[in-house]
């Protein structure tokens, strides 16, 4: 058995305190949540989101978006460099408007259930569907 001299002791007892003090776990857990919302937006919900935004557009669009992430208070959603092209099938429909790419470099989406995103099925159905709206709504104006 090893002999801590007091001042060692005062310090890890003084460090264990610090860090299962409210003033650190708080923050710490509100990292926590910002940091899995914003890695569950890069992975899960971008694919969900290219799933609506082709059924939303019949097959005729495929969107690409490089990186989402969320407002600081979970209250929008940040799209970067999304790039929306047209499909196989809107080339065969003839459709001349949509024969170009459309590209848009920064889109930010107001998202107030953001925050519940993790925790419900129903708020991220709904949030890909509002999310995916915006998308589309704005696609009309950037040609």
């Amino acid at each position: 058995m090893t002999l801590l001299f007091p001042e060692k002791k005062f310090l890890i007892n003084w460090l264990k305190a610090l860090m299962l003090s409210p003033g650190i776990l708080f923050p710490a857990g509100y990292l926590l949540v910002y940091l899995s919302t914003n890695i569950y937006l890069n992975t899960d919900f971008k694919k969900n989101l290219s799933t609506s935004v082709n059924q939303s557009t019949g097959n005729t669009w495929h969107i690409s978006i490089k990186s989402l992430k969320s407002g600081l208070v979970f209250n929008s959603v940040t799209l970067h460099n999304v790039e929306l092209t047209p499909t196989t099938a809107a080339y065969h429909e003839g459709d001349q408007s949509s024969t170009h790419s459309i590209t848009i470099k920064t889109l930010e989406i107001a998202s107030p259930e953001l925050d519940k995103l993790l925790f419900s099925p129903t708020a991220r159905l709904l949030s890909t569907k509002a999310v995916s709206e915006k998308i589309l709504a704005d696609k009309h104006f950037v040609q």
